[in-house]
């Protein structure tokens, strides 16, 4: 009788094993959370260093936060395949979100509320036409990165420079905002994050739709590459603009004319991050000790933002010297 027993306590029994299983669901979703927040956290450092440079509004529309995270939050043996489809997002998301502004200005005079939703529900639209076509999905291979990035780069240029010239033609003359006052004054940090909590609301959404579908979906690398280029950020962003009753219309038209100037080339900060990260993730040995790997991953993630923060620095003073 004792040797018959043994094994269901050696085995632990269903119901151990049920625990179980619930003590590991449990820590993974504590381990969801945790990400969640500490990458919401980060975006709304973003958007605090964003808010002391408002002539950057255009290119900080394609910032690669969730690009960033979506890459340390996977192992580096999946960045280069990640990045094949993500390298399309920014260059889909950014022409989408100049074709808003572009039209906004063209016919949002009369309603612009009406317009801007319209406008909204139709850059949706195209999102997904574009996304579930074949061409995003094939990617871009890694070998083509480089060229692929130089070509956004050029091709951006190019349209930031025949931007800046419409807009020194058109007949209402922008007065572009300096750095923000009162850096020693930390009340404007919270009234910041106050205003932008649709913003920071929305990312913080899009970055559980992310982590979840990659934690507990089992969905592909080219799949984690189109979720992470999610454009409910910069299309909430701007019909918030278009459709905010407390704001005049002539104030929408003077925020979305500072952006048309510079939104061109948000898409190339973006590209060479994506081509920058995954190449480096890619090549990297792994360190056996956990806390130095991560360490190393995370150091060089903050390395690429700092680098596309002084690159859009760089690219909205070079805009304004045009004007």
């Amino acid at each position: 009788m004792r040797a018959a027993s043994a094994p269901a306590v050696e085995g632990g029994g269903p119901a151990c094993r049920r625990m179980s299983n619930l003590g590991v669901n449990v820590r993974d979703l504590l381990r969801t959370a945790l990400r969640i927040l500490a990458g919401t956290a980060v975006y709304l450092g973003i958007v605090v260093l964003a808010a002391a440079l408002p002539p950057a509004a255009g290119l900080m529309l394609t910032f690669p936060a969730l690009n960033g995270l979506a890459f340390f939050f996977s192992g580096d043996a999946r960045a280069a395949s990640i990045a094949k489809t993500m390298l399309w997002m920014p260059v889909l998301n950014g022409f989408l979100c100049a074709a808003y502004i572009m039209l906004f200005l063209l016919v949002g005079r009369s309603s612009p509320t009406l317009s801007g939703w319209c406008l909204f529900v139709g850059v949706v639209i195209l999102w997904l036409a574009w996304v579930l076509g074949g061409q995003v999905r094939q990617g871009i291979e890694q070998r083509h990165g480089l060229t692929y990035s130089i070509i956004v780069t050029v091709a951006g240029a190019a349209l930031v420079a025949a931007a800046a010239f419409w807009s020194a033609s058109s007949e209402t003359t922008l007065e572009t905002p300096s750095l923000t006052p009162g850096w020693t004054d930390a009340g404007w940090i919270i009234e910041e994050a106050w205003r932008s909590r649709w913003k920071i609301t929305l990312f913080a959404l899009t970055l559980t739709v992310l982590i979840f579908s990659a934690s507990f979906l089992s969905i592909s690398d080219s799949t984690r590459g189109i979720l992470s280029g999610l454009p409910i950020v910069p299309f909430g962003g701007l019909v918030s603009v278009a459709g905010d009753f407390g704001m005049g219309v002539d104030e929408r038209f003077q925020i979305f004319r500072g952006m048309i100037s510079s939104v061109w080339l948000g898409p190339a900060v973006a590209v060479w991050f994506i081509y920058g990260l995954s190449s480096f993730y890619s090549a990297r040995e792994a360190s056996t000790v956990k806390w130095l790997n991560v360490s190393a991953r995370f150091s060089a993630l903050v390395a690429g933002w700092a680098m596309c923060f002084l690159a859009i620095i760089a690219i909205s003073y070079a805009i304004d010297t045009l004007r």
